[in-house]
């Protein structure tokens, strides 16, 4: 409506200046050597304005063809920028049709500026898709493309290398900690790397350091897994309990130390200590994966044990496991009909190798060899895959 309105003004102006020409008010006359011009005052300010008019037009005709140049430039630079989205609208559509090295060949692709941030893209659908030669030598293109982005892509190579060449990975990272000694990232990955090193020694030094760098929940499973290994490496029992007190009551109840610490004092035999370190834990964290190593360390104190096992079995009644266990106590301390009701009770939860084996020794002890046989071979039957507590075939050898 407004462009409207001015176009009307623009006509109505237009008009009234033509009228005004056309009546001829005024009298002028310019002489120029020998040339004499005489008209109106109205038709003298027509040809200015017209005249105003045509070098205005000349002004920016002159303005567009000197400007060529900068517009091819910049036409040719817009031309430029729209090349790596075209290239990531085709990626993605490989990817979209399951081709991952389509995918990546197309972010390789173009000479521009934005090459080598593409090639860390085509370097990550290279490692997720299992090709590490492609991946490392799309890195190495990257960085000769972009030096200054050094930190960039080396760090991501080092974390790409963590679980494939660690020590490959490790000491990327302690070259790039050198220059950025207080780097969040680099300190959380240096922590990792030694633990997938094993550097138990390492480790129980810097990650304290280290400690701020990273989550809660990253900062505990590192320390987890550092108690874990300085408990599997420990030298000497006193060393061991040494270490062990030193620990925290949190710490001593994850069942992954605990287990740790049991098998490794198993090396200068069984202490009551181990069946209270893994029930502690046991309580805490309930872990089916203990209940055969609670059945190695028991019989310290029978009663006492089976009084522990009855008071898991009214949480856990479900885990046939813990059934087993409780039938291996109760035939210890000679209650064979007790056992022989759990290990029944074990079986009729879950197929397990290690109930089945003991209540066919028992059912053989009492003269009944084909209850036993036919009980191996029911087992045998039932049970798809190897128990997780013993394999299968040692059913079949005994049947």
């Amino acid at each position: 409506m407004i462009r409207l309105l001015l176009l009307l003004m623009a006509v109505g102006i237009g008009a009234w200046l033509a009228a005004w020409a056309l009546s001829g008010q005024g009298y002028i006359a310019v002489q120029f050597g020998g040339w004499l011009i005489e008209t109106s005052v109205s038709a003298m300010a027509l040809l200015a304005v017209l005249g105003l008019a045509v070098l205005y037009g000349i002004m920016r005709l002159l303005s567009q063809v000197l400007s060529l140049p900068e517009r091819w430039r910049f036409w040719r630079e817009k031309k430029q920028l729209r090349q790596p989205v075209r290239r990531l609208q085709n990626s993605v559509q490989a990817l979209a049709l399951m081709d991952a090295e389509g995918a990546s060949t197309a972010l390789a692709e173009g000479k521009d500026a934005s090459r080598w941030s593409r090639l860390l893209l085509a370097a990550q659908l290279a490692h997720a898709s299992g090709h590490p030669q492609q991946r490392n030598q799309m890195l190495a293109e990257a960085l000769k493309l972009a030096p200054e982005e050094g930190f960039t892509i080396r760090l991501l190579k080092a974390r790409w290398l963590l679980q494939e060449d660690t020590a490959q990975s490790l000491a990327i990272i302690e070259d790039l900690l050198v220059a950025h000694p207080r780097q969040r990232t680099l300190r959380a990955l240096r922590s990792q790397a030694l633990a997938e090193l094993s550097q138990w020694q390492h480790l129980s030094t810097y990650l304290p350091v280290a400690k701020q760098s990273m989550s809660k929940g990253q900062y505990l499973q590192l320390r987890q897994r550092l108690l874990v290994g300085l408990l599997q490496n420990v030298e000497g029992h006193d060393a061991l309990e040494q270490l062990w007190q030193s620990l925290s009551q949190l710490e001593k109840r994850q069942p992954t130390v605990a287990q740790a610490y049991v098998q490794r004092g198993l090396t200068w035999g069984v202490s009551d200590k181990h069946w209270a370190a893994l029930a502690r834990a046991m309580d805490a964290h309930w872990d089916s994966t203990l209940l055969p190593l609670l059945a190695q360390v028991a019989t310290q104190d029978p009663y006492q044990e089976i009084k522990q096992v009855q008071h898991w079995l009214v949480k856990h009644s479900e885990d046939a496991g813990l059934w087993w266990l409780a039938g291996e106590l109760a035939q210890k301390v000679g209650l064979q009909g007790q056992a022989i009701g759990h290990y029944q009770h074990s079986l009729q939860l879950a197929p397990s190798a290690p109930a089945a084996l003991a209540l066919a020794a028992m059912l053989e002890a009492e003269a009944k060899p084909e209850a036993a046989s036919a009980l191996l071979r029911q087992t045998l039957v039932a049970s798809s895959t190897p128990n997780r507590f013993e394999p299968l075939p040692q059913i079949q050898q005994a049947g």
